[in-house]
């Protein structure tokens, strides 16, 4: 009859490279999902710009005008 001798910890560090593993592919998932939301977000601004392009000048020099004043401050 022979014994088994497990070394310690084994259990553990599998248990710990499960729990990175997870974490792991739920990180790689919630990335994809942002890269996804933030084409269709561009997709959506980018066709806004040509529907009104003076519009959209207009904002963006409010916007600089904006930023402008606060960099002198």
């Amino acid at each position: 009859m022979t014994t088994q001798h497990t070394q310690p910890g084994t259990a553990t560090t599998r248990s710990v490279a499960d729990v990175a593993n997870v974490a792991q592919d739920k990180i790689s998932e919630t990335v994809d999902q942002a890269q996804v939301l933030a084409q269709e977000q561009y997709d959506k601004l980018t066709a806004s710009i040509r529907r009104n392009p003076l519009q959209a000048a207009g904002i963006a020099a409010g916007i600089g005008f904006v930023l402008a004043l606060l960099a002198r401050r």
